[in-house]
């Protein structure tokens, strides 16, 4: 049997297996209390969109997300959007949600259109979608693992990313739709391995036509620059400016990874990640422009749109002193940094408390970010000074660049954290998926392989 096919066919087996996860908790690893109603309130955003287009057409509002109200008012605005949709219940007003350019609401209402769905049916199948597509992306993180170190270490990041609990909550949610965030992480990580598949750069390419060099480098740069502002403007899309920090650190992280394992030198290095950073920052304020459009369709001024997203900048930040952003919200902006850190890493990582009876077994079957975090700086000295380890050079060199590429990416999850402290402190509900991005998977990478490497140490990939 072809090495293609069985391949293909893991990888098949993978998707299905992450999408039921993310739409059913299949394996439980979250406590069903926490599956079933894990933001349904962010989600009734795109509910009500929904209901707002097949009333008034995809443009009103300017496409915005947001609720839509009856007259008398409905005690839960968010349960409202549901049982609107489910029953056709009419509706007075609409409140903007002006944060979010809601591209998937969009995406959704054409697929509605076309097909003739509606209601619970509709938001059923299109939960289905955003879970394939959220395995989807996983998945290819996993056959990225694959290439690099083997079918061993990708079968234990699998394990641990279906029991991962802040991935499983998030897998279906209309409103987070997760893959959007590891578009231009993903689009990073295969962009480089195709470039440096073979370990050659433009010295070592043959060309029967005698291509120039420079010519082959510029392109790549080109190539760099519009895949990153591409895909993250895709992302913008989707997600808007959520955890937008901590997308633009994962989306660039893979350049260290690939800088130290193929032992580029500084100056291709720098050329490199300038590319992939100036295409991320474009896609940044693409997405300002594009937001404030919208803004100026909804209120007649683009100048409005600018400030808007000035005063929501401060209010998920460290606040502004221009803007009034009232008590509740100016006493999260008013937390203490360290304290906002030491709550997100003694959440919970790994909370499968649920399928024990015995107290100790409940005990130990929680593990905090924290823990994790520590175990993972004893991952890396063993990856970097192991003597097992060392002797293997091309494995080091290999994990050398692992760990480097770890802790690089902690700064991902830390720039949401520190810069959008006000967001944080307000949000422990939620942002803690913002330690994966893409913190947690180099970690299960780092774990997997080195333990797979200290049992079967003739082996010289994981």
């Amino acid at each position: 049997m072809k090495k293609g096919f069985v391949n293909g066919l893991l990888f098949l087996t993978v998707i299905i297996a992450l999408t039921f996860n993310f739409k059913k908790n299949l394996y439980q690893s979250a406590a069903d209390s926490f599956f079933d109603w894990f933001q349904m309130d962010g989600e009734s955003l795109v509910v009500g969109r929904l209901l707002l287009n097949d009333k008034n057409g995809f443009a009103d509002q300017a496409g915005f997300l947001g609720w839509t109200h009856p007259e008398p008012d409905a005690a839960s605005k968010f349960w409202f959007q549901y049982d609107a949709y489910q029953k056709g219940l009419d509706f007075a007003s609409f409140e903007g949600y002006h944060s979010h350019p809601g591209g998937q609401a969009f995406v959704f209402s054409v697929i509605c259109k076309i097909t003739g769905w509606h209601g619970e049916v509709a938001l059923e199948r299109f939960r289905w979608m955003v879970s394939f597509f959220t395995a989807l992306a996983f998945a290819l993180f996993l056959y990225w693992v694959l290439l690099n170190w083997g079918p061993a270490t990708t079968v234990g990041v699998f394990v641990l990313i279906i029991f991962s609990q802040w991935i499983t909550v998030h897998g279906r949610n209309l409103f987070w739709v997760l893959s959007a965030f590891y578009v231009p992480f993903l689009t990073a990580l295969f962009w480089l391995h195709r470039c440096e598949k073979k370990g050659a750069d433009c010295k070592s390419v043959q060309t029967e036509k005698g291509t120039d060099c420079k010519s082959m480098r510029t392109g790549k740069v080109l190539i760099t620059f519009l895949l990153m502002s591409v895909s993250f403007f895709i992302k913008f899309l989707f997600t808007g400016f959520e955890y937008v920090t901590t997308a633009m650190v994962m989306a660039v992280v893979p350049w260290v990874f690939y800088a130290i394992d193929r032992q580029w030198d500084v100056k291709k290095t720098v050329r490199s990640a300038m590319a992939a950073c100036c295409g991320v920052l474009a896609a940044v304020v693409a997405g300002v422009l594009w937001l404030s459009a919208q803004h100026a369709v909804l209120k007649g001024s683009f100048k409005d749109g600018l400030e808007y997203i000035l005063w929501s900048f401060g209010k998920r930040a460290h606040g502004l002193p221009q803007y009034d952003y009232g008590a509740y919200f100016e006493q999260k902006i008013q937390s203490g940094q360290w304290e906002v850190i030491a709550k997100y890493s003694v959440n919970h990582a790994f909370h499968v408390r649920h399928w024990f009876n015995s107290p100790v077994w409940q005990y130990v079957s929680v593990i905090n970010f924290a823990f994790c975090i520590l175990f993972f700086i004893v991952m890396s000295y063993v990856s970097l000074a192991l003597k097992t380890i060392r002797k293997d050079t091309a494995f080091h060199r290999r994990q050398k660049a692992l760990v480097w590429t770890l802790w690089a990416s902690l700064l991902a999850p830390l720039s949401w954290f520190v810069i959008f402290k006000g967001h944080a402190a307000d949000h422990l509900h939620m942002a803690p998926i913002v330690w994966y991005m893409p913190f947690m998977l180099f970690g299960f990478v780092l774990t997997c392989s080195t333990l797979y490497k200290l049992l079967f140490t003739n082996h010289s990939t994981g």
